[in-house]
């Protein structure tokens, strides 16, 4: 019967052969998932407070711009960056 049981090491070196799994999310992927977040987030709030969809989608679309504005102009991207 073949063993089962695995060390650590070998999870490690499997891990580091995937170089998605060992990167960390730089700003803009966050940014990326802020934004749909920020419309999720707009319709929740919207019905807690019987706000309207289209206001709910109003500022959600505002502080949208807002981000865009900052990561397009504000702090752009330097560099080559990842590919």
């Amino acid at each position: 019967m073949p063993d089962m049981t695995r060390s650590d090491d070998s999870i490690t070196r499997r891990q580091e052969n995937r170089p998605g799994l060992t990167r960390s999310l730089s700003r803009y992927d966050l940014l990326l998932a802020f934004m749909p977040t920020v419309f999720l987030v707009s319709i929740v709030v919207g019905n807690l407070l019987s706000i309207g969809v289209q206001t709910a989608f109003t500022g959600a679309s505002l502080v949208g711009v807002i981000a865009l504005v900052d990561a397009l102009f504000l702090h752009p991207p330097e560099g080559a960056g990842r590919a």
